[in-house]
């Protein structure tokens, strides 16, 4: 495939994956997803199809863009690390309200921590320990 046919499919892809991440969270925001038993396997599906689109492209962005640079690399990783207690110590303290709307953010937000954690020990396995 020439190179600016694959730069037309990573930029469709992109923009595909990022619309459907903003229609998902927007369509929560607003009340359209429910937990109802109904809905349930389908907003399922689609949370994590989300969530994982959205984590891969995030991480393709960060190895492509960011990995060079000393500084944006340890800002990401900063921020990953202080999200995964955060979310924890929230989540603990009872600092969270479960109702029917907060619940798809905070499922989402809960599997963007636990990717995080994922792709960290990845990270740190790819650099430090694998030969």
């Amino acid at each position: 495939m020439q190179s600016e046919t694959k730069k037309v499919i990573r930029l469709i892809l992109s923009f595909l994956v990022t619309g459907n991440t903003l229609i998902f969270l927007i369509l929560a925001y607003l009340g359209f997803i429910s937990n109802n038993p109904k809905t349930l396997i389908f907003i399922d599906f689609w949370g994590r199809f989300t969530v994982y689109s959205f984590w891969f492209v995030s991480y393709a962005l960060y190895v492509k863009y960011l990995t060079n640079y000393t500084f944006f690399r340890r800002c990401v990783i900063a921020v990953v690390c202080i999200n995964i207690p955060l979310f924890l110590i929230l989540g603990y303290v009872d600092a969270f309200t479960l109702d029917a709307q907060t619940a798809v953010f905070l499922d989402f937000w809960g599997r963007l921590t636990v990717y995080s954690l994922w792709f960290m020990a990845y990270e740190l396995y790819r650099e430090y320990l694998s030969e």
